[in-house]
């Protein structure tokens, strides 16, 4: 089943969600139909997860607010070197504008990540990232 408004930090702390293709869905956007292609794909519900409204943003947390100076301090550090930081406040504004943020977990396996973000551009999502172990890529 799909995870909406999961805790990203569950099973232990997550700084980002590592080895997962995300989109940023505009308020309005609906995303039933990229849910519903991601499943037909092959990808398993249990590692797809979804963000939406105020509840999703402060699960997010992109300053680590909620984490400590450790977290905070590893955020602020790894935002001077990748996008990833840029995007996870982009996601927030979105987020707590009405939009969604859509998570797909891929192992790193290269065809299943190309698949992903081919899938979530053709449902309209924007800023479309991978986000390896140490750095992130546009797709």
């Amino acid at each position: 089943m799909i995870r909406v408004n999961p805790d990203p930090h569950a099973h232990g702390y997550q700084y980002e969600p590592t080895r997962a293709v995300t989109a940023i869905f505009p308020t309005g956007r609906a995303t039933d139909g990229v849910l519903s292609a991601l499943a037909v794909a092959g990808f398993d519900q249990a590692r797809i997860d979804v963000f939406r409204g105020g509840e999703g943003a402060d699960r997010l947390d992109p300053e680590g607010k909620h984490h400590g100076p450790w977290v905070r301090f590893r955020r602020f550090l790894t935002g001077q070197f990748d996008e990833g930081r840029e995007v996870l406040h982009k996601a927030e504004e979105t987020l707590r504008s009405g939009g969604t943020v859509v998570e797909v977990f891929t192992d790193g396996e290269p065809a299943r990540k190309e698949q992903a973000a081919e899938i979530l551009k053709a449902a309209g999502g924007t800023d479309v990232l991978y986000w390896g172990r140490f750095m992130t890529e546009y797709m």
